[in-house]
């Protein structure tokens, strides 16, 4: 782990592995260590990732105030900044993937290939979280933090993982209980992520871009990643089969397999 300076922001990060660059971005309530073992160590074979505790989240700072997706994009921006990277693929997940499209829009250079993994363009224009699981959600942000932690499992994978996979997931319930989210950070985040919208903007895309989606994704429904699709020039979109929220958890190698065929692609920056 290491730490640098955005601005104010005192920020969590990860450098690993060798090739292009490749920045990962977490989504809500996650931090660096969110996005597991397996995927991380399998693209380090092809890929410099970088990974990091967006701001509310793990070792980065917890400022208080309104949280906007284009700050947190900024945040992100800063650090490539920082650390000498002038231009990443980018790999955002759920409200990473929301971050991942305000970094292409307002800093579009910085951007080679872009990977928007089960996330949207914003409330007003998205298939909504299904009604259920909407106050499943509501009931399990009302738990003490381990077991909220561990309910949410409920709506982020498959009922199949959460059962076969149970020691991954303890493992991810260590980490995540050794700097655990502040609910205050669930607000901010959650109020930034309704206020999102980017969907007039996304025909001004023009980095490559991926669209990768779980087919039983309860949280965000599949049908979102069309509505990217659609908007995104050129994009393509691949569905992980059998997959829930975090298709990145339970199937990396598909996954990886999918994000290298795709980057490998993009012409490298002059």
């Amino acid at each position: 782990m290491a730490m640098t300076k955005i601005g104010a922001l005192n920020m969590e990060y990860y450098d690993e592995g060798a090739g292009p660059p490749l920045l990962l971005i977490m989504g809500l309530g996650g931090q660096a260590s969110s996005w597991g073992e397996p995927l991380p160590k399998q693209l380090q074979g092809h890929f410099r990732t970088i990974r990091f505790s967006n701001r509310g989240t793990g070792a980065t700072d917890k400022p208080a105030g309104g949280y906007t997706i284009r700050q947190m994009a900024d945040d992100a921006a800063g650090l490539m900044e920082t650390i000498g990277l002038d231009q990443a693929h980018v790999f955002g997940i759920s409200m990473g993937g929301m971050i991942a499209q305000e970094l292409v829009l307002n800093h579009p250079q910085r951007v080679q290939g872009l990977v928007l993994g089960c996330t949207t363009c914003g409330p007003a224009h998205s298939i909504p979280v299904p009604a259920q699981t909407l106050a499943q959600f509501g009931q399990i942000m009302q738990l003490p933090m381990e077991e909220r932690i561990e309910r949410f499992w409920e709506i982020t994978v498959t009922p199949e993982f959460k059962e076969e996979r149970a020691d991954f997931l303890k493992h991810i319930l260590e980490i995540g209980m050794a700097t655990p989210t502040p609910m205050e950070t669930f607000g901010l985040q959650f109020a930034a992520i309704q206020a999102m919208d980017t969907y007039d903007r996304l025909p001004q895309i023009k980095s490559p871009t991926l669209i990768i989606h779980g087919d039983r994704d309860i949280l965000v429904p599949v049908e979102n990643a069309d509505i990217l699709h659609e908007r995104i020039p050129g994009s393509r979109v691949r569905i992980v089969q059998g997959t829930g929220h975090c298709f990145f958890w339970e199937n990396p190698d598909e996954v990886v397999e999918e994000v290298v065929k795709f980057l490998s692609e993009v012409p490298v920056a002059a």
